[in-house]
């Protein structure tokens, strides 16, 4: 038992699934090549043999017809009449009607043919001449003995797959011809019958006797071969080889070794009864077994019995297997929802182990979790209370003073708003002890801060805001513009001779909140601007950089209110201006009720 509680997963699929199957695949692949290579082989070339006798046929039958067609022609008187005399001047008459039949008749072996003759052709010594052909423009035509100089005058004969020298045109035309010549009564040689068979026509039929892959048949002769349209992929055949084939007489077949492609060739043969030709097939080994579908049925039912039968043993074995991997991912899912869940399943020693390693990450992570609050918590804590502390007390003092120094120059009216000023600007910025305030107001904080300074500094700067109708009901940091504000009054009007202009604006950008501080004042040098953008980027501020801390604070309470999407931007000119913008996206801001207007608030 406790051998089988350290088993794995992979130990027990391997064990109860993989053996049997590999050994019922083999053991069926195995038998089916034993019982079956044999009768794959045999029923194979059978198949072959009897589509090669096919084809044969099928030429037979279209060679044939036209073969009767023309011994019925020569049975015509008008024929007869054509070969045998010349026509004088009184008998042109008869002329007439006897090429008039001829043609018709040899009309009618074209039509007959259905698409298989291309062209026919028949001329006499006595200079009658006679075309039949359709659909073709030829450049000349010419006809005559010497075009077939290796025929017998005394009986028909054929000639095997040649370019058309008949009827010439600007794109030769592969036919195969039936060559018929005629003579008189006195065996003189008087006129000539050709009929070319469409070579592409034929093709096509050899192509449709698919007897395999890359398997064909061809039409041989004591001239040449017909051969189907041309493939990369088939094996041909040497001139020895179709010598061999020419010497063979009736139907049969026999293999040889094709010296190019590497591997056996089954060949068949039959021969034609229109002429001396031959019906030859040749067949690859290879396409032997390929092209049998009993064979490869029987074996692929094997193939998928088996497969059914692992998949319902894997099935069998993964449900038992993983149930307890089910249960306890089951336990973490509802984890989601329920933090109190405790993991715990009854299963052998990787998922209990599993189980109890969830149980003490989820310790540890509650335990940290806890932590990071309680750190968050007393972090926000002294981040507000930072930034409260950059309001110096020699500001209240100061207020205070100038409260005090009004009300003695019975200046009571400006003492009062002066002091209600200030008691507004700590109402905000202590907010019930609430982190998060509206921008309107922030806006009301900084404007009664701005008024207590401007109470102080009299003309010396003037400031107003632009904040975009809606904006203002937008929820960010408490005393977030106020440091932002201090630093443009302090660093940048006040040093600056004469008055000075500030201005806070607030609009929506690209999907981001953008809240703008700008002040013409004294500025600052490229240098000076980039050390303060590399002081926000520290982990602390050195002593005495005071513009520097408050606008790390901003920085840094800005990413950790609003994540790494917010941001800050900085832009100086050396006695020209300061401007910053803190950038907030809109689809993480906390209770934003915008409404986009051209109007500005």
């Amino acid at each position: 038992m406790a051998y089988r509680s350290r088993r794995t997963f992979q130990k027990q699929v391997m064990r109860t699934f993989l053996p049997a199957t590999i050994l019922l695949i083999l053991f069926s692949g195995i038998m089916m090549y034993m019982l079956g290579a044999g009768q794959v082989k045999k029923n194979a070339r059978y198949l072959i043999a009897n589509t090669t006798r096919q084809t044969a046929a099928v030429v037979d039958s279209k060679l044939e017809l036209t073969l009767g067609k023309c011994s019925e022609l020569n049975k015509t008187l008008a024929l007869w009449r054509m070969v045998n005399h010349p026509y004088t001047e009184d008998s042109k008459t008869n002329e007439y009607q006897d090429m008039i039949t001829v043609h018709k008749f040899l009309q009618g072996i074209y039509n007959d043919s259905n698409g298989a003759i291309d062209s026919i052709a028949f001329q006499t010594v006595y200079g009658n001449r006679l075309n039949v052909y359709y659909d073709m423009v030829y450049d000349y035509s010419h006809l005559s003995w010497d075009s077939f100089e290796d025929g017998r005058r005394d009986s028909l004969f054929w000639v095997n797959a040649h370019a058309d020298e008949v009827f010439s045109t600007r794109i030769p035309r592969e036919v195969f011809s039936l060559v018929i010549p005629y003579n008189n009564t006195k065996k003189e040689y008087t006129g000539l019958l050709v009929i070319n068979f469409k070579g592409d026509y034929f093709q096509e039929l050899l192509n449709e006797a698919e007897i395999s892959r890359n398997g064909y048949v061809f039409l041989l002769s004591e001239d040449g071969c017909l051969m189907p349209e041309p493939s990369d992929n088939r094996s041909g055949l040497n001139e020895e080889q179709l010598d061999q084939l020419r010497g063979m007489t009736g139907s049969g077949d026999f293999e040889i070794w094709d010296q190019e492609s590497r591997e056996m060739l089954d060949i068949h043969y039959t021969p034609l009864k229109a002429n001396s030709w031959t019906a030859v097939s040749v067949t690859p080994h290879s396409d032997l077994y390929s092209t049998l579908d009993n064979f490869k049925a029987v074996f692929f039912m094997i193939i998928v019995a088996a497969a059914i039968l692992s998949v319902l043993v894997a099935v069998f074995c993964s449900r038992y297997v993983s149930r307890p991997i089910k249960e306890l991912s089951e336990q973490v899912l509802a984890f989601e929802k329920n933090r109190d869940m405790v993991f715990g399943v009854n299963a052998g020693y990787e998922i209990t182990t599993l189980a109890g390693g969830l149980n003490h990450l989820k310790t540890t992570i509650d335990r940290l979790l806890e932590q990071v609050r309680e750190e968050q918590k007393q972090k926000s804590h002294l981040e507000l209370m930072i930034m409260q502390s950059q309001i110096k007390p020699h500001f209240l003092y100061n207020t205070l003073g100038s409260i005090k120094a009004l009300a003695d120059l019975k200046e009571s009216q400006k003492a009062s708003s002066m002091c209600e000023s200030l008691i507004r600007f700590y109402r905000i910025s202590l907010s019930n002890g609430n982190s998060v305030i509206t921008v309107g107001m922030e806006m009301e904080l900084v404007d009664n801060y701005l008024r207590i300074l401007e109470y102080r500094y009299g003309e010396k700067f003037e400031y107003s805001f632009e904040i975009e109708k809606g904006l203002e009901h937008a929820k960010i940091p408490r005393m977030m513009l106020q440091p932002l504000v201090e630093n443009a009054v302090y660093h940048g009007i006040k040093p600056k001779d004469g008055g000075g202009m500030i201005l806070v604006s607030g609009r929506m950008e690209d999907g981001f909140m953008v809240i703008t501080v700008f002040d013409d004042g004294v500025g600052m040098d490229a240098n000076t601007l980039d050390r303060l953008r590399e002081d926000l980027k520290e982990e602390a501020i050195a002593p005495g950089k005071q513009g520097g801390f408050a606008m790390r604070n901003v920085y840094m309470r800005l990413k950790g209110f609003y994540g790494e999407q917010a941001g800050m931007k900085i832009d100086s000119v050396k006695d020209v201006y300061t401007q910053v913008q803190i950038m907030v996206p809109l689809d993480v801001m906390e209770g934003i009720a915008y409404v986009q207007t051209d109007d500005r608030g």
